[in-house]
């Protein structure tokens, strides 16, 4: 059996809601079982000009082509190259955690293909993978105090929203939009 005593919280935003688009910014940060933050890497990538991203992508990370080509970006080469180091350097001092939101059916299919693309091996022991999600659908399930009704979708009152952001608000840790940006969400 497996001890776990830390986790990398991560987030990314991406140019395409298909893994074959390209990450925009992530963030990774590391914690013990306290959430004292231990390390940490984060960054900006700058948009590759043989794809074009969707304008949905666009207009939901809220992102400016211009101004995030003229920022402090990195190639997605490095930006790759910087993630894997951290991630095997965290995995060095024993198991983690790799955890997000949404991210077993989004995010890791993007780190891993992003990885594969730049030459680099996205299969990393003493890493585990965690989906907070499938946390919030089980307490969802089986905790009577779950706030069932006050995460129902107002478009409709039969559905149950569990997005980060109406999480978030509900339990008093967003109180305006949701950024969409790495290391906000």
């Amino acid at each position: 059996m497996v001890c776990i005593k830390r986790a990398v919280f991560y987030d990314l935003e991406t140019s395409d809601k298909d893994p074959i688009g390209q990450i925009l910014n992530y963030c990774f940060i590391e914690t013990d079982l306290d959430f004292n933050v231990l390390s940490s890497v984060k960054g900006e990538v700058e948009i590759s000009r043989l794809q074009l991203p969707r304008a949905k992508a666009l207009l939901a990370n809220k992102i400016d082509v211009l101004c995030h080509q003229e920022g402090n970006v990195e190639s997605e080469r490095d930006a790759m190259a910087k993630i894997h180091r951290f991630m095997v350097e965290v995995s060095r001092r024993g198991a983690v955690s790799l955890i997000g939101y949404n991210s077993s059916k989004f995010d890791l299919s993007y780190l891993r293909t992003s990885l594969i693309r730049n030459g680099l091996n996205p299969y990393i022991s003493n890493l585990f993978y965690g989906d907070l999600l499938h946390l919030s659908q089980k307490l969802c399930v089986c905790r009577k105090d779950f706030p069932r009704k006050e995460l129902c979708r107002e478009d409709n009152p039969k559905k149950l929203s569990l997005s980060l952001e109406n999480l978030a608000k509900h339990f008093g840790i967003l109180t305006g939009a949701q950024a969409h940006e790495s290391y906000e969400d």
